[in-house]
């Protein structure tokens, strides 16, 4: 076997992704489904260096993992987090939890999304390396938080719970580069309800469908007034879109009820109130001029968009992390959303890192570049190294 296949980064990355943690809403395979066995291995991985465990559990199959390691009265505190969650398998190319190494590249479910950035800073929490950090008055906790596909639920949890730091590392593929901001995510659920009728008379019955139709063409109107208002010099302006539909029973027959998903991108400026309360009214409106029976509006996520001033120290320590191991320290932004959401409210200084393309996330063949986990490995090890000089 090549010296870079049992690399121990490579051969740990293979052991996580041999054990399942699909995200439940993704899979009805009880056998593949839940993050807690993943959870359970991050716990005993991370006691074994000496960190102290704390969980937060929401059922028996999902928890997140909260490792401890420094002073109790630390001079500062850094959380590296990576969603324990994957999404499904279905239509996958390859085996999900047999990861292969060929041709540089690690195969399998997760092994970019998020496991493959998880490995490298696992890796990077050598013994040695949190023992300088703790002399110097460092805390670190790694979290591996369950629920992130499916709306960052662990996070939010944890959030809730008061974990914060001063420096938060959110463990995601991003090619090396710093993710610095990022827009936040509101999706809703709204159903609105007339009533059946027969096709043959549609006057006597009430449509659903056309309702919606309507509510649909007054939303992008909104968005586009909403853009100019709203535009971000970072991130640009807020986006909606209409991502599933659903409605009617026969062509015959009046449809009495619609369903359609929505996803309302959030940039800094905005809160989601400035969303719902305009289309509360809107909804309130229809049902008093009756060209709806009623309505319901279920907020499925609410996260806030996120950004880092591109002078801070984090971002600072890891531009210098990345020129010191060859790499250029490139700064970005992104469109979609991650845990560094919630952990902005209370965490001083946040961004996203890691090894992995996004390009590669939630594909059928699924894999990350060994040179470049390597290397991710070697920015967060550069990155901590700095942090015990400085500290100390």
């Amino acid at each position: 076997m090549p010296a870079i296949e049992q690399s121990e980064v490579v051969q740990l990355l293979r052991q996580l992704i041999a054990i399942p943690s699909v995200n439940p809403g993704h899979t009805d395979d009880a056998a593949i489904a839940n993050e807690i066995r993943l959870a359970e291995f991050l716990g005993t991985h991370l006691a074994g260096k000496g960190f102290e465990l704390a969980w937060d559990r929401a059922s028996e199959e999902r928890g997140s993992v909260i490792a401890t390691y420094g002073p109790a009265n630390p001079s500062k505190t850094i959380v590296l987090e990576a969603h324990t969650d994957t999404v499904g398998v279905k239509g996958m190319a390859i085996p999900p939890f047999e990861p292969t190494v060929e041709n540089g590249r690690v195969h399998g479910r997760g092994s970019c999304d998020t496991k493959g950035p998880m490995a490298a800073a696992l890796c990077a929490l050598s013994k040695e390396r949190i023992e300088r950090l703790a002399a110097a008055g460092v805390q670190i906790q790694f979290v591996g938080a369950f629920g992130e596909e499916k709306g960052n639920i662990g996070a939010d949890r944890l959030v809730d719970q008061g974990l914060g730091a001063d420096m938060a590392l959110i463990l995601e593929p991003t090619e090396l580069s710093i993710v610095y901001a990022h827009k936040g995510a509101l999706w809703v659920e709204l159903t609105l309800s007339g009533e059946l009728a027969h096709s043959s008379n549609p006057a006597s019955g009430l449509n659903a469908i056309n309702a919606m139709a309507e509510l649909l063409a007054w939303l992008q109107e909104q968005i586009v007034a909403d853009q100019a208002k709203h535009r971000d010099s970072t991130l640009g302006p807020p986006t909606l879109n209409a991502g599933r539909i659903e409605g009617g029973v026969a062509i015959n027959i009046v449809p009495h009820q619609c369903t359609v998903e929505i996803d309302r991108r959030i940039v800094p400026g905005e809160e989601p109130e400035d969303f719902l309360r305009p289309l509360e009214s809107r909804l309130e409106a229809m049902k008093h001029e009756g060209r709806i029976r009623a309505y319901t509006l279920k907020i499925i996520k609410a996260g806030m968009p996120f950004i880092t001033q591109p002078d801070a120290p984090l971002v600072q320590q890891l531009q210098a992390a990345l020129r010191a191991t060859g790499h250029e320290p490139k700064l970005t932004t992104a469109a979609w959303f991650s845990d560094a959401g919630p952990f902005a409210q209370t965490c001083k200084e946040v961004v996203v890192f890691g090894p992995g393309s996004i390009a590669q996330a939630h594909t059928k063949d699924e894999f990350i570049e060994v040179e470049e986990l390597m290397a991710g490995q070697r920015v967060i090890e550069h990155w901590l190294d700095t942090l015990a000089a400085a500290t100390g």
